[in-house]
């Protein structure tokens, strides 16, 4: 095998493992059929995609400088489209949320579930609220995710963080055990292991 074919090989394996990353990720919004915020979320995909079409246009015609402007272009492209992936508001939530601004978190992930009333708005909001001590609220809004979707798995996992800080274990195993059922992604479903073990 030439090392023309190993690079297309190494491309399109890079491509493949791109677009299961982000599809993994966003399962959800496919369930939901949420198909513009489906294609948002992949706008990273589809600029790294373009990326490597386009370089076998630049290689087999380009010369000179157009390797490097080719760089800069995709370089600008996939920074532009990692931007473009969230919308503003949802940009805003959880950035206040990482800041540790709950109360701030909680007022923009609730524009979001009234903009867009999708299971994981909602369990971002079940997060904030219960971040923010406030956990009947919290408990109600994951429930609804869940409600919204059964297989959204970071809704049991945070309504599970929330039931402990509440003291109802059995209830915590409940929904700690659902969660690892579900499309929980890896280090919540290694930390969700971890709490059952230490629950048992």
């Amino acid at each position: 095998m030439g090392s023309g074919a190993i690079t297309i090989v190494l491309i399109f394996l890079l491509l493949f493992v791109s677009w299961q990353t982000i599809y993994a990720a966003n399962r959800d919004l496919a369930r939901a059929k949420a198909w513009g915020d489906l294609a948002r979320k992949a706008l990273p995909f589809l600029a790294l995609l373009l990326m490597v079409l386009s370089l076998f246009v630049v290689q087999s015609y380009g010369q000179g400088q157009t390797l490097l402007v080719w760089m800069a272009v995709s370089a600008v492209a996939i920074i532009g489209a990692s931007f473009l992936s969230a919308s503003s508001l949802e940009r805003s939530a959880n950035r206040a949320f990482r800041r540790g601004d709950y109360a701030q978190a909680v007022e923009h992930y609730r524009k979001l579930v009234e903009e867009k009333p999708l299971a994981r708005n909602r369990a971002f909001l079940g997060a904030a609220l219960g971040a923010s001590e406030r956990y009947e609220e919290s408990v109600e809004a994951s429930t609804q995710a869940i409600k919204d979707d059964p297989k959204y798995g970071l809704a049991y996992y945070n309504r599970a963080l929330v039931l402990q800080r509440m003291g109802k274990k059995s209830r915590v195993v409940k929904d700690l055990e659902k969660a690892q059922e579900t499309d929980l992604p890896r280090r919540f479903r290694s930390a969700s292991r971890r709490m059952l073990d230490e629950l048992s």
